[in-house]
């Protein structure tokens, strides 16, 4: 009975030692939306926010976050009211060919700090264009995220998320 009860309690560490670890910054997953808050002042509850396919829900919001010269709103991600996606979406969208030199900066940025890419990918043609850049640092994943649909100003996302492995 003890053995089964040590298993089990194991079994319900696990996923708080997979959030363990920085995501962006100050910030590491498994934080609470309260414990961010006291790391980030500027941070401010957002009750309308987006929920992620995993069911992660956007609850906090810092505005003006600068990365490589860019203006960026920083969006955090919960699920089970623990912190595990940052994203940073640019504020100054333009057309998909002007965001591909954004990303272009972003990935040398990132380079310098995370190394080289696991994974990089255009999509260039269709109605629908997408460029994706990865990196793996221990247990976060890295990703530039830029998407377009039609002539529309694009959409580029700096993803910070909980890495696991495969």
């Amino acid at each position: 009975m003890k053995q089964l009860l040590t298993g089990l309690l194991l079994l319900l560490l696990l996923p708080s030692a997979a959030f363990a670890g920085s995501l962006w910054g100050p910030v590491s997953a498994g934080m609470t939306t309260e414990e961010v808050m006291d790391v980030l002042d500027d941070a401010y509850a957002f009750e309308e926010g987006d929920r992620l396919a995993t069911n992660a829900v956007e609850a906090l919001r810092r505005d003006d976050v600068e990365l490589a010269g860019e203006s960026f709103t920083q969006r955090f991600f919960f699920l089970n009211d623990q912190l595990s996606q940052v994203t940073l979406r640019l504020d100054d969208t333009r057309d998909f060919d002007a965001m591909l030199t954004t990303v272009e900066a972003l990935t040398e940025k990132m380079r310098d700090q995370y190394g080289e890419e696991v994974d990089s990918e255009i999509k260039d043609s269709g109605p629908i264009r997408q460029a994706t850049v990865s990196w793996i640092d221990g247990n976060r994943r890295v990703s530039l995220f830029l998407m377009s649909m039609g002539e529309d100003d694009s959409m580029l996302n700096v993803n910070y998320q909980v890495y696991v492995g495969d």
